[in-house]
């Protein structure tokens, strides 16, 4: 398939315009904070800037973007982000116990380190190919793996299907794209089962519904759910720090 032509000039303002008086003013207002009356007006001054930038049917191009309807804006709007993207969301998963040697007997191993077992903080990436975010963090949790070499156990876990039903991982797909891409992914990658084993019972019954996801471990206990991209770094580096402080006491 050919890469999509760059968004020219005006397609580019069109894209800002819609970001700035359709989307952004309406994040937080889903739900009982929802009025329609603002949204009725963020329609029109959209349409009135659409035209000045010079689209009189603005939605033919915002439909390569998924946005067929300014209703089915409205209801996206209303409904409200999901559950695990909302302030003080917490995991279900958090306190629980996950053996992370049992869950990777079930994966296949594809590159890096084999995962032993060793080591008190465990740190598991759900990711795909297909997502831009989860190529982008791979090199970021190298570094991570790389900085704390001998504390941390960064363990990669691909599933191309993490998002709907479950179908079997294609292991030369992935082997081509990290031998294209090595030097970035050089922590430990395994590739789920054909029945997505660590996607049934660890991802899923986390409760983040995005990727990267990352579920950290420390002795087995599941410490954070979430995106890595976010304020993980700070809760690793508390998390070794603490640990760090409670073997000085011990000694």
């Amino acid at each position: 398939m050919a890469p999509s032509p760059p968004l020219t000039e005006q397609e580019t303002q069109l894209i800002e315009a819609y970001q700035r008086i359709l989307n952004d003013p309406f994040e937080d207002k889903y739900e009982d904070r929802w009025q329609d009356e603002p949204f009725d007006r963020a329609i029109e001054e959209f349409k009135t800037r659409a035209l000045e930038i010079g689209f009189a049917e603005p939605l033919d191009l915002l439909k390569q973007f998924r946005v067929e309807s300014y209703e089915a804006v409205r209801q996206q709007h209303k409904q409200g982000p999901a559950l695990c993207f909302r302030p003080g969301w917490k995991s279900d998963l958090l306190g629980q116990l996950v053996d992370p040697i049992a869950l990777v007997a079930k994966c296949h191993y594809v590159s890096g380190p084999k995962f032993t077992g060793e080591g008190r903080v465990i740190v598991l990436d759900f990711w795909a190919l297909w997502c831009a975010p989860c190529v982008q963090a791979g090199p970021e949790l190298s570094d991570l793996a790389d900085e704390f070499e001998g504390r941390i156990s960064v363990v990669g876990i691909n599933n191309e299907s993490i998002f709907g039903e479950t179908k079997p991982g294609d292991v030369d797909q992935l082997n081509e794209f990290l031998d294209d891409n090595r030097e970035g992914f050089r922590y430990t990658i395994y590739i789920d089962d054909d029945e997505g084993h660590a996607k049934e019972t660890v991802y899923n019954p986390g409760g983040y519904r995005g990727i990267p996801c990352v579920i950290l471990l420390v002795d087995g206990i599941v410490t954070y759910v979430g995106s890595p991209q976010e304020n993980f770094r700070l809760v690793l580096e508390q998390t070794l720090a603490f640990l760090e402080a409670q073997d000085l006491r011990e000694e």
